[in-house]
Parts: C-alpha cells; sequence; structure tokens
C-alpha cells in the first residue's frame, strides 16, 4: 500500500503569510501606541479640570446684559493661580457646556510649540488649545483667534464639527472664556468651512472706524453654512474657533461674538 505524499507549502506562500503577520503585529502596535497617547492627553487635561473650581452660571446674565451689568457679578471660577505655577503660559479656560471642550487657554511665543505639546509641556499628538499668538492673551481685540486638533476620539476641538448641523448649535449656542477677571460668554453666528489661508483668519484691526473690521464681520456671517439667526456688527468683539478638516488644505470654523 503506497504512501500519500504530502503536499509541500509553496515557499512564496510562507513569506507572503509571515509577511501578513508582520503587518498585522506593526499595525498592532501603531494603533496601541495612538490609543496610548490619546489616553496620556485625555488624563492629563481630565486632570486639569479640578482647578474648575465652580459651575457655570445658568442665566447669571441672560443674553441682553450689558458689559456693566456682568461687570458687577462677574465670578472667577478657575484657580489660576494654581495653573500659572504649573504653566505660566495660561491665559484661561475655554468650554462649550455638554460638550468635549473644557481646556486651560494657552498663549504661546509661536503657532507651533502648543499644537504638538500639552500644557504640561508633553509631546503629544493632541497639543493644546491655544490662541493665535500675535492676539492680545486678553481678549481685548476685536477678533481673537482659537486653535485645537479635530482629534478622532472627540477630544479637544473634535467636537466642533458637530456646528456643520444646525440642531447641534440649538443645543449648543453658546462658548464661555474663563479670563483673570473672570468669566465671558460668547455667541454662536456663523459656521463652516474655509481654506487655511482664507481671509477668515485676518486679526489686528484697529479700533478706528474705517470700514474694513464691518465688513470683515458680515463676511464671517454670510459665510455660515447655515442661518444661525444671529447677528453681529461693528461693535462686537469675534472669537473664531479653528481645527482641522479631512482635507489638510480646510479648516472648520465657529465664529462667536462677546455678551458679556
Amino acid at each position: 500500500m503506497s504512501r500519500k505524499k504530502r503536499r509541500r507549502i509553496p515557499v512564496a506562500l510562507i513569506v507572503a503569510l509571515i509577511v501578513c503577520l508582520g503587518m498585522v503585529g506593526y499595525c498592532g502596535s501603531q494603533l496601541a501606541g495612538i490609543f496610548l497617547e490619546y489616553k496620556e492627553g485625555t488624563d492629563e487635561y481630565d486632570e486639569l479640570k479640578k482647578y474648575v473650581e465652580k459651575e457655570l452660571p445658568e442665566d447669571a446674565y441672560g443674553e441682553e446684559a450689558s458689559e456693566e451689568e456682568a461687570e458687577e457679578v462677574r465670578e472667577q471660577r478657575i484657580a489660576f493661580e494654581e495653573l500659572k505655577a504649573l504653566n505660566e503660559d495660561v491665559i484661561g479656560w475655554i468650554e462649550i457646556p455638554d460638550t468635549e471642550i473644557s481646556y486651560p487657554l494657552m498663549h504661546g511665543e509661536d503657532d507651533q510649540y502648543y499644537l504638538k505639546h500639552t500644557f504640561s509641556g508633553n509631546k503629544n499628538s493632541a497639543g493644546s488649545i491655544f490662541i493665535e499668538a500675535l492676539n492680545k492673551p486678553d481678549f481685548s481685540e476685536r477678533h481673537t483667534i482659537i486653535y485645537g486638533h479635530n482629534m478622532k476620539n472627540g477630544s479637544m476641538f473634535g467636537s466642533l464639527k458637530e456646528y456643520r448641523n444646525a440642531s447641534y448649535l440649538v443645543e449648543h449656542p453658546m462658548v464661555y472664556i474663563d479670563l483673570e477677571d473672570g468669566t465671558h460668554a460668547y455667541e454662536i453666528f456663523s459656521c463652516y468651512e474655509t481654506s487655511a489661508n482664507s481671509n477668515t483668519y485676518t486679526i489686528g484691526f484697529a479700533s478706528q472706524p474705517d470700514g474694513r473690521y464691518e465688513q470683515f464681520v458680515h463676511t464671517l456671517k454670510n459665510s455660515s453654512a447655515y442661518d444661525t439667526g444671529i447677528e453681529v456688527s461693528k461693535n462686537d468683539r469675534v472669537i473664531t474657533l479653528s481645527t482641522c478638516t479631512k482635507r489638510s488644505e480646510n479648516r472648520f470654523v465657529v465664529h462667536a461674538k462677546r455678551i458679556y
């Protein structure tokens, strides 16, 4: 009785299997590294939230309150001395209620460092939420720009893209900025995708009424992907929240005007 011949596995197939297993292992290690980096960033910022000592006041001022009325009752929610002791670049805190956005605001010497470093100076793809280096850190200018990464896990400015839907704006209409003089509220009036080199990023408007700023804010309003129902004028101070999109040359921006 003859023996059955054993089938030999082709060498090419063995090599292909080894390569595939190696690729699976490599991809797995890369994903694990990304997950760990995301977790480290999230854990760091979650820990910093202990320096937010009070909740945002519910309708403490009202949308129609004047700056003078707001000054009378404005409270300090943030433990600034403690935060400054950890990093002197911190200038405030940004929060959009009921979203992932609740982070310290940084102001560096350039717009590169905090793209890749967290509040604590750790190198991390999450980076930080920071304002344009050329802007004044006290938000006294007519237009201040705030940058943050569009993280896949929804952290940092990852939830800004939700403003593509008008229903999301209805539920999250306000941005709160805490500075050393207390809480300031901003009402969102425009949301859209734009080029990274567009005029949206113009700053440095002089206080003289030469018409350029009025035209600028009207352009921001008219560029919105949908009508927010919120008007803006030359008398308003404006902030822009900016994050990257899937198209590297574009950004998604959210504009809000200061209420108090």
